[in-house]
Formats: structure tokens, C-alpha cells, sequence
């Protein structure tokens, strides 16, 4: 039988559907209006989560993770004279004869000579630079610590340099290599260094290619 047939009003407990097992209970039977108004309650609750969320995500972006950097100097006066000095270097630098300009030159060994000449004489501007940046001032012990540890690494990859123009010289059209931090190359971190303090400029020149 599917369904009462005593003649008994009320409800007298779930229903059956058939041989199917499907049960039909008072949940199953709220007014389409009620069912909707919960949807909508959810949808609202999840958009105001989302909302705040995002909000948070922001406050923490603008007050506090801001300005926050462990390589951000105090010294300021340093950074933007070190700044405007990698300026004026970088000027010489790029006003050399490019990498491309012995691509056509044969032999390829006549090339890579005149191609080390040229990084030579790129590689001693870099010399000089960091010369006068050691020899810049600077106001507090925190923005020395970070300044010369930034300087020893750019001392190295100076000598990394120098090591690719022996390569150079010997006739060897050898990509350049230089020495790794936490394995990648330590021109990223002596980069992001440059570019927190606001000194552009002094990231490693682009002539090696």
C-alpha cells in the first residue's frame, strides 16, 4: 500500500515511494518561497565573508606590510647618492659597443677578442663604481651592514665577470655564469636589494648577452 488509507488525519510518520525506497519527510515538503529565502540568506553571508576577507587582505597590504622590507636602509641620503652615481655609470656602460655589434665578424675567435676589449673596459666602469659607492658616507650601522654586505656580492660578481672575459679571450663563446645564492644567481638578490632601496640604477648592467 503507498500510502494510509484508515481514514486517520495527521501525519503518521515518513512515506514510502514504492518499492524505491524513497522517503518523503515534512523537510522535503517547505514552501519553494522558504527554500528560496534560505538560498539567498547563504548567498548573502558567503558575499559579506568574501568581502571582509578581501578588505583584510588590503589593511594588511597598506599598513603593515608595507615598508617593511629587512633590506630597506634608514640612510636614505645614501641610497640616492649611490643611486645617482650607478646612473652615470650605467650611461658609460651602454654607450659602449653593444654584444651584437661582433656578431658578423669572422672569425668567430677575432670576434669573442674584440668583444672581451669592449667587457674589459665595461667590467673596469664597475670597478670604479664600486670604488666611489664603498667610499659614500653613510649615517647609521644598519644601512652600513646592508650596504656592504650588497657590496661584497657585487664584488663577486665583478670577478664573475672577469672570469667570462678570460673565457672570451680564449676563444670560447661560453655563456656567461656567475656564482649562485640559494640557488639562483646572486645578481637577483644584489637586484631586489637595489630596487627596495629605490636605486634602480644600480642593478647589474644588461651588456653581458
Amino acid at each position: 500500500m503507498l500510502f494510509d488509507t484508515s481514514g486517520r488525519s495527521g501525519w503518521s510518520g515518513p512515506r514510502r515511494w514504492g518499492n524505491l525506497g524513497v522517503v518523503i519527510s515534512r523537510a522535503d515538503e517547505r514552501p519553494p518561497a522558504e527554500t528560496e529565502r534560505s538560498r539567498s540568506k547563504l548567498a548573502l553571508t558567503g558575499l559579506g565573508v568574501l568581502v571582509v576577507a578581501i578588505t583584510a587582505m588590503y589593511i594588511f597590504a597598506f599598513f603593515f606590510a608595507s615598508g617593511k622590507s629587512p633590506d630597506k636602509v634608514p640612510d636614505r641620503a645614501w641610497a640616492v647618492a649611490a643611486e645617482a652615481r650607478c646612473a652615470s655609470d650605467r650611461a658609460r656602460i651602454y654607450a659602449l659597443p653593444p654584444a651584437r655589434t661582433f656578431r658578423d665578424i669572422q672569425p668567430l675567435t677575432e670576434a669573442l677578442r674584440q668583444r672581451a676589449v669592449v667587457f674589459d673596459r665595461a667590467n673596469a666602469m664597475i670597478g670604479e663604481e664600486l670604488a666611489a659607492l664603498k667610499a659614500l658616507p653613510i649615517a647609521d650601522d644598519t644601512t652600513r651592514k646592508l650596504a656592504t654586505q650588497w657590496l661584497a656580492d657585487y664584488d663577486v660578481y665583478l670577478t664573475d665577470r672577469e672570469a667570462h672575459s678570460l673565457v672570451l679571450k680564449a676563444g670560447k663563446d661560453d655563456a656567461f655564469t656567475e656564482t649562485t645564492y640559494k640557488g639562483s644567481p646572486m645578481s637577483n638578490r644584489m637586484d631586489a636589494f637595489a630596487r627596495v632601496n629605490l636605486m634602480k640604477s644600480c642593478q647589474v648592467p644588461l651588456d653581458v648577452a
